[in-house]
């Protein structure tokens, strides 16, 4: 029986009738069992009828949230390769129409289904035997959403599976408030089938329907994420409903996210019945399910389905350990969907969820969160652990991690307050309820959470939440620093050109409110995650700017010309020409043709919120010399050091010419250094911008004491990264842009095999160089080229006394820009200072600042050249018109 109180109810006979109506009318349209079909549209009985056809007819069928954007759905069509797709919009979109394949409406296929017919007999047969019958896309909780594809028997047996644990019947009456183009939705929707039970089809956000569903109607089984039953219990506490007209429901069901323990308790004593928790994914479908015969947790595995929960060097954890939970399935996926419909394999017969949890005693499955882990005061700490932890205030609770450069971690928790009492109170109850080394920098206050069209926390709007408030406190940090340091300074204007401070708050806050379009532009360049760093980092680098120019206090400067780098094209116009126009009358700069269109781009945009006397040169690069760099009083150029000096022999004596060039960044792991921290920020700093970035380190010393342990979990990592298109947030890397940097990659990969230990492979045609790991021998004095891709050069040390000279060697000396040591390390700390600027148990990411000057003292790492003199030392723009540019106007 299919019910639904807007369409009226199907028997099962009419399902049958109306599926072979649905099947006739696509048929008709040219589609068959070879094709593949994208389906996006709420949940309806036109939606339910045609997904059961297309799987009759054994078409790959690709799910899609209903919620994305007409352009995103044209985007996923395309990247499928979709032969044909459907959807419930009520007309044809502009971007629907640019696509090769044709869209079917879904009201065209519902009023097919009213037709009359001869019902017959749904077989799932064909589709069974696709080894691409399902692509579904994740649900994009942590950003934009990834196509994950299994094969019908997969798919079937996982159901079959679930079917064993549940026991649903011919007499159960089924409410899903989920969305059936999703994993766990349309499990729900296929045990529907397999049981020949009742399904009631309501809108997932309307609990009050919900709820006279259950009394009208004798619900027995309801299934939702945790929010819907937050909302329940509301509704419950304003008297909406009496717990005794619920008898009805044998099984509240929930998923999608963990479960904290304090909802479990409150509905548990408000309803008399427990909440059945169960974990599944995408990629693998239900996993392990919690039951009326053992509620406890997210119950046991299913059947044929063994989990683990292992440590940092996947080593098993006894029971009530903390560890990521690792999962053996034959319902695996076949592989992730690639751009143009291609399929990449997934090599693996094991699932690395990522999710951090552990078993009890008698083999539940707790489930607490994501697993990524952050440091703070020297204490590795899981974000949604800590979230279980603070959960039990009554309130639902989101800890944010956000990055906050040299300072560590800053830890946001969010909470969704209906009283919204004040965050000093909810400081007070978390301060008992969490570690004082997980205490929140700050506390959100809001009414409800965000959330995705499946009801699931939107992770990504409560990220920019997080920052949003973060922001606003630093802020009114540095007002307060800035006019301490104005009282501290002579009389003067420490700022030349006061008029533009609002300016450049107001490009602040345009990358903050426009950062998807800022996003948009920057993905064409690099991938999704080094974007939005950059954005972070300009935003911060803009706040700063004011106190930066009030500390180095540079003269007023008639013109600065800048030849912009070939790459963050952003941070470079903020760094470059935006923050500079505090000091100097005008700024001319040329883009790198390597990211032309982008620059413009960014410039278009920015300028819309301001008139900076900033200039755009289309010139070549000889005429830009000669029309703005020998005119300029300051000129700035990045790129490389040859570059540098045929620039510097034309520019006129007086002058200010600011080299920003590259450097080998050595990256130096001690005997007793923490391995995990240290593989983590060597990926993080290595695999920025897919390793297409200045910070990554060329040489890796690692002490051979750890060496052999440093590299198996290094390998490991990288070979578990995840490619993805630019604008994909939840890929690890994508492929490479820069063309150079790619047949230069290839050249050294090709003469460097032998010492390949993962990794190593590259695809010519999308440019894609897989992340690669290569140890050289022991005390090797090792001279690399600068890399711009993902390549991890290893060279175990057995002395410090060996390293320190190999460091001190003519090749590093002249490219000693900046350097990274892990554990105790203190006469290499001491022989890098020399010339580098050095983190210690942190990367080069975490202590750079826009607003401070960076760099070292190697010739061609960078230098400021002025009167036909180089001196060479960390660079701050606004920091060497001050010493350099003295008095001129």
């Amino acid at each position: 029986m299919l019910i639904s109180r807007n369409e009226g109810n199907r028997s099962w006979r009419e399902v049958r009738a109306s599926c072979a109506s649905v099947t006739r009318a696509l048929r008709s349209r040219g589609v068959d069992g070879d094709h593949r079909v994208l389906l996006s549209a709420a949940n309806s009985t036109a939606s339910v009828l045609t997904t059961l056809a297309l799987m009759d007819m054994g078409v790959s069928v690709g799910l899609v949230d209903r919620g994305v954007t007409p352009n995103q759905f044209a985007r996923l069509v395309e990247e499928a390769n979709a032969d044909f797709f459907i959807s419930d919009h009520e007309e044809q979109a502009p971007a629907f129409a640019k696509l090769d394949a044709p869209w079917i409406p879904l009201q065209e296929l519902g009023t097919a289904a009213d037709e009359d017919g001869e019902p017959a007999e749904l077989s799932f047969d064909r589709w069974a035997r696709r080894p691409d019958a399902l692509i579904v896309w994740t649900s994009g909780s942590l950003g934009r959403p990834k196509g994950v594809v299994r094969s019908g028997s997969s798919v079937l047996a996982n159901v079959s599976r679930t079917q064993d644990r549940m026991k649903y019947t011919e007499s159960d009456v089924l409410l899903p408030l989920l969305p059936f183009t999703h994993q766990y939705g349309l499990s729900i929707l296929l045990l529907w089938w397999q049981a020949k039970a009742g399904l009631v089809l309501l809108p997932s956000r309307r609990t009050d329907l919900a709820l006279e569903a259950v009394v009208d109607l004798g619900v027995t089984v309801v299934d939702s994420v945790p929010a819907v039953y937050e909302g329940i219990l509301r509704l419950l506490d304003r008297g909406r409903a009496s717990t005794a007209l619920l008898e009805s429901v044998r099984m509240w069901c929930v998923g999608g996210e963990p479960l904290q323990d304090d909802l479990q308790r409150r509905f548990t004593e408000r309803l008399g019945k427990p909440l059945l928790d169960g974990y599944g994914s995408s990629e693998a479908g239900n996993i392990a399910l919690a039951a009326p015969d053992n509620p406890h947790h997210c119950g046991r595995p299913l059947d044929g389905i063994t989990v683990t929960v292992v440590d940092e060097e996947d080593r098993p954890l006894p029971a009530g350990q903390v560890g990521e939970v690792i999962v053996h399935t034959p319902d695996l996926m076949v592989g992730m969907l690639e751009p143009g419909g291609r399929v990449r394999e997934n090599q693996r017969t094991v699932h690395r969820t990522q999710d951090l949890g552990f078993l009890d005693e008698h083999g539940n499955l707790r489930i607490l969160g994501r697993k990524a882990a952050v440091h703070r005061f020297g204490n590795t700490l899981y974000p949604d652990a800590i979230t279980a932890k603070a959960s039990e205030c009554g309130r639902p609770v989101r800890v944010v991690p956000v990055e906050n450069g040299r300072f560590g971690t800053d830890l946001v928790f969010v909470v969704a307050d209906p009283e919204e009492r004040p965050a000093a109170h909810w400081r007070r109850v978390f301060a008992g309820l969490v570690a004082e080394y997980e205490q929140p920098n700050k506390v959100l206050v809001v009414s409800e959470f965000p959330e995705h069209t499946n009801g699931k926390a939107n992770l990504t709007a409560l990220g920019y939440m997080a920052q949003a408030a973060l922001r606003s406190g630093r802020a009114e940090e540095a007002k307060e620093a800035e006019a301490a340091e104005r009282a501290a300074k002579p009389a003067g204007p420490a700022v030349p050109f006061t008029d533009r401070i609002t300016v450049l708050q107001d490009v602040a806050r345009l990358l903050a409110e426009r950062r998807p379009e800022v996003l948009r532009i920057l993905t064409e360049v690099s991938n999704h995650r080094t974007a939005a760093d950059e954005i972070d980092a300009s935003i911060e680098a803009l706040e700063g700017a004011v106190a930066e120019v009030s500390r180095y206090r540079p003269p007023a400067a008639g013109q600065i010309g800048v030849l912009m780098p070939s790459n963050i094209p952003l941070y470079g116009y903020i760094l470059y020409v935006v923050i500079p126009s505090l000091y100097s009358r005008r700024i001319v700069f040329r883009p790198s043709r390597m990211i032309d269109s982008q620059t413009r781009a960014l410039h278009k945009l920015i300028s819309t919120v301001h008139d900076l006397p900033l200039v755009l040169d289309d010139s070549g690069q000889r005429e830009f010399l000669d029309n703005v760099g020998k005119k300029s009083d300051v000129l700035v150029f990045t790129g490389s050091y040859e570059n540098a000096e045929t620039i510097r022999e034309q520019l006129p004596r007086e002058t200010v010419f600011c080299f920003f060039g590259q450097g080998i960044n050595p990256y130096v792991v001690g005997a007793d250094a923490d391995l995990n921290r240290a593989v983590d920020g060597l990926i993080r700093v290595r695999m920025l911008n897919s390793g297409q970035d200045c910070f990554g380190p060329d040489a890796v010393f690692v002490h051979t004491s750890v060496s052999a342990q440093f590299c198996n979990l290094l390998s490991r990592r990288v070979e578990a990264l995840r490619l993805g298109a630019p604008y994909d947030s939840t890929a690890d890397y994508s492929a490479m842009f820069y063309d150079e940097a790619f047949e230069t990659t290839l050249d050294y990969l090709r003469g460097k095999r032998e010492f390949v230990a993962a990794g190593g492979r590259i695809d010519f045609v999308d440019r894609h160089v897989r992340p690669t790991v290569l140890i050289h021998p022991t005390d090797t004095l090792f001279l690399p080229p600068e890399m711009f891709a993902p390549v991890f050069n290893v060279v175990p040390f057995s002395s410090e006394d060996w390293l320190n000279e190999v460091l001190r060697h003519p090749y590093y000396a002249e490219r000693a820009m900046a350097a990274s040591v892990f554990g105790s390390l203190p006469k290499t700390v001491e022989a890098l200072r020399e010339r580098h600027m050095v983190s210690v148990d942190e990367t080069l990411i975490d202590i750079e600042d826009g607003n401070k000057p960076f760099g070292g003292r190697g010739i061609r790492a960078n230098y400021i050249a002025v009167d036909r003199k180089r001196h060479t030392e960390p660079l701050l723009l606004s920091k060497a018109v001050a010493d350099y540019l003295p008095g001129r106007s």
